[in-house]
């Protein structure tokens, strides 16, 4: 997400699965985090994440022959703690249990292994639409995309290093964003879409044709044209849910709604909301 130069001062950024989840979830926060870009105002929790991202890269580096078994742990061991996952938190005030993460690498080491023709962490991006204002882009960076050993078929594989398997819409929509994007660059759509729960050693599975594609991408476009109308006034994006532990911009959220509202007592009205 670049702002363009000061020729043509247009803003600039891309519509992902997690911006477009942002955007349904509360248009506000959408917003404030891609359009005005305000600083992070509220500590949020980043042990998931950060351990998530560890779990990623051990995965990568072992499909493109980096590491071998041998010593991918002890690259896993070295990025816990460069990450400082002996110190962070979840949201019990607990610290991560590194051998559950283990746990998911294994899994995960032995899913690369049943698929050949690797090809990890593929960015895949491209211009979308654009107005007198704005400049939209569409980018995702797939996992992996390989042939399943037992039967030559082609699929796409995020990996989850979650506790519960999301069963809303939200991940049917990145698999549908993947499928899009790997359409649109001409290839051809992968037998299926399949997000692997390493830490539960279970998957969900997606399969979409390419009028399911088509209808995505006029759904795209719909989010699009409803950024465009909204335009740069911030009191045209509807407040949506900002009650999620993991919006680090809750206090400018607040604040907004409380111009919105009239509210002159801030405490008073963080009550009465919360």
């Amino acid at each position: 997400m670049e702002i363009n130069s000061e020729v043509d001062k247009k803003i600039s950024f891309n519509l992902s699965p997690t911006s477009i989840n942002t955007f349904y979830q509360s248009p506000l926060l959408f917003y404030l985090r891609y359009i005005s870009r305000v600083p992070d105002d509220t500590r949020v929790p980043v042990c998931y994440g950060l351990s998530g991202n560890i779990v990623h890269d051990c995965l990568q580096k072992y499909a493109n022959n980096d590491f071998n078994r041998q010593n991918i742990f002890s690259h896993f061991s070295d990025q816990w703690l460069k990450k400082n996952l002996h110190y962070h938190k979840n949201l019990k005030n607990e610290i991560l249990s590194q051998e559950e993460y283990i746990l998911a690498l294994i899994k995960g080491l032995n899913i690369v292994d049943g698929h050949s023709e690797h090809v990890c962490e593929e960015t895949i991006s491209f211009p979308f639409l654009e107005n007198e204002n704005m400049i939209i882009g569409l980018k995702g960076i797939i996992d992996l995309q390989a042939k399943q050993k037992s039967s030559s078929e082609g699929v796409i594989i995020d990996y989850k290093t979650s506790n519960s398997i999301n069963s809303g819409k939200d991940f049917e929509r990145q698999a549908l964003f993947y499928n899009y994007l790997v359409y649109k660059k001409g290839k051809s759509l992968p037998k299926k879409t399949v997000f692997k729960y390493l830490k539960l050693g279970a998957e969900k599975v997606y399969s979409f044709s390419p009028e399911d594609v088509e209808q995505f991408e006029e759904e795209l476009m719909s989010i699009a044209e409803q950024i465009f109308e909204y335009g740069t006034d911030i009191g045209k994006y509807p407040v949506g849910n900002i009650n999620d532990i993991f919006n680090s911009k809750k206090e400018a959220c607040i604040k907004e709604v409380i111009r919105r509202n009239g509210f002159y007592d801030s405490e008073a009205f963080v009550h009465a909301m919360f």
